[in-house]
């Protein structure tokens, strides 16, 4: 599947007690990650947040840090989509987090979920396979 990024500078805001990039500023950012991502192939933006299944950070986000996320669709259901985003800093590569979301889409007017017709892809490469069987465990 295509992977679609966002782009953030990292700033005193954003920032921990620690001095770190906050938590929850970057979850924020991974969720709306995968809201674009989910939107950009489904062409509505009629979705909304199911679920949370795996935050994981590896390694801390400093002030003044340039930083993308990577979301990317590893599972689609009949009506939900689950993303992979991955954090990343722009000026290494590396990755610093990583978590997956699951999307609704929803009907306008009654908010009731809909099929959304996306059928996935042969995966891109390693990881991405990687990541959907990942994705599947969470459904078991």
């Amino acid at each position: 599947m295509k992977r679609y990024t966002t782009t953030h500078l990292v700033r005193g805001e954003h920032l921990n007690h620690h001095g770190n990039l906050y938590a929850g500023q970057a979850i924020e950012w991974m969720v709306e990650t995968a809201f674009i991502t989910a939107t950009s192939e489904y062409g509505a933006n009629t979705i909304l947040f199911k679920n949370a299944h795996k935050f994981d950070f590896m390694k801390s986000v400093l002030p003044g840090d340039i930083i993308y996320y990577e979301g990317t669709i590893v599972k689609a259901g009949k009506s939900s989509l689950t993303m992979r985003v991955g954090m990343y800093n722009q000026a290494t590569g590396q990755l610093h987090a990583e978590g997956f979301a699951t999307l609704i889409c929803v009907d306008e007017e009654s908010a009731r979920p809909v099929a959304h017709g996306i059928v996935l892809d042969e995966p891109a490469d390693e990881n991405e396979a990687a990541w959907r069987e990942e994705a599947l465990s969470y459904f078991k």
